[in-house]
């Protein structure tokens, strides 16, 4: 019986042979592993930690888009579950004292369970695109609304405060983690380490499997898949990232605020992964980071002036760049962005015109 199962883990996760397809992301890591080693030693900590929060951010923009970009599931309220591993790891670290290693795992255990239940409920009843996407809104209304009130627990409106850092204790030695060094080298091995296992997994068969369901979910299950299981998986694996996300940024930042329940925050994810490029795993990584330090430097300027940008850049990427920017060799297409935003889509009335003349 084992062997049968390891036969048949095995069958699933089995990576075919490098091609050159693969060579974007490699080069993509490869950069991002010697970044990882290189920045502490050219930025200020300050700096440093700013590039950090971003890099959170980062990996929660990698969790969405292995949702939408793999599975083609639009979610609108999809920081619920960065809300949830947050206030998971300040409640269980700041009321109850435990280890941030335990608390990380109650985070997790926090935004696992109701992206379960909440995924359960709606994919097995058949619910898909927009209205899975509005009543993912709802969910988020609904733990913003409780984290506002419930002010015994999470603070109200002011949140909680006093939030301890990272740490770690192996074979009875003591790690810190807590610097804006040692954050750093956190925040950016998980982020590697997520990406990598992120893209390992999308190379295998459950990753066509995966891109069956996003092309026809129909024809897919016509074929013997079933479709609402391996669905509401990904979903609790995207939850349990986002999570992971949240518990970061609530050891890095040492609070969390209902503001990680915003709807202008879930919008600005849908805009990470539609401008990086759905599906591509690295892109939306890298837009998210550049759009964290963009917002950064605006917001120090003008509170009132990214949401407009933002909401520019919105209209922007649906109306030239619906597929977001492609990279070739790690690098963006210039060409290919170039020809997209010329681009013009013939009116039915005027290639009828066309044809007539």
């Amino acid at each position: 019986m084992f062997q049968r199962l390891k036969l048949h883990a095995g069958l699933w996760v089995s990576q075919p042979r490098p091609g050159s397809s693969d060579l974007p992301f490699a080069v993509g890591w490869a950069l991002g592993l010697l970044l990882m080693l290189m920045l502490p030693h050219c930025v200020a900590p300050y700096a440093l930690s700013t590039v950090r929060d971003a890099l959170v951010m980062g990996l929660l923009a990698l969790s969405y888009d292995l949702l939408w970009g793999k599975a083609g599931v639009l979610t609108l309220g999809h920081t619920t579950f960065l809300g949830l591993g947050a206030y998971g790891f300040a409640v269980a670290t700041v009321h109850f004292g435990l280890a941030p290693v335990s608390a990380i795992l109650i985070g997790l255990l926090c935004a696992g369970t109701v992206a379960a239940v909440v995924g359960y409920f709606l994919l097995y009843a058949g619910v898909r695109l927009h209205f899975f996407a509005i009543v993912s809104m709802a969910v988020l209304i609904i733990a913003q609304q409780l984290a506002t009130s419930w002010q015994s627990v999470t603070g109200g409106d002011t949140g909680i405060l006093g939030i301890p850092g990272l740490s770690a204790t192996f074979a009875g030695h003591s790690l810190d983690l807590s610097s804006p060094l040692g954050s750093w080298y956190a925040v950016a091995a998980v982020v590697l380490a997520t990406a990598c296992l992120t893209w390992l997994a999308c190379r295998s068969r459950y990753g066509k499997v995966l891109a069956a369901i996003a092309t026809n979910e129909w024809r897919a299950r016509a074929c013997g898949y079933h479709t609402s299981f391996h669905l509401l998986r990904l979903f609790v694996i995207s939850a349990l990232l986002a999570a992971l996300a949240g518990c970061l940024m609530a050891a890095c930042s040492g609070v969390v605020a209902p503001d990680v329940f915003s709807p202008l925050l879930a919008t600005e994810v849908i805009l990470w992964v539609a401008v990086g490029g759905r599906g591509t795993l690295g892109g939306p990584v890298i837009a998210a980071v550049a759009f964290t330090l963009l917002k950064q430097r605006i917001s120090s300027y003008s509170t009132e002036l990214w949401p407009l940008l933002l909401g520019a850049l919105f209209l922007g990427c649906v109306l030239f760049l619906p597929n977001g920017l492609r990279f070739r060799r790690g690098v963006i297409n210039l060409r290919w962005v170039w020809r997209a935003m010329t681009a013009r889509r013939a009116l039915p009335g005027a290639r009828r015109a066309g044809g007539g003349q």
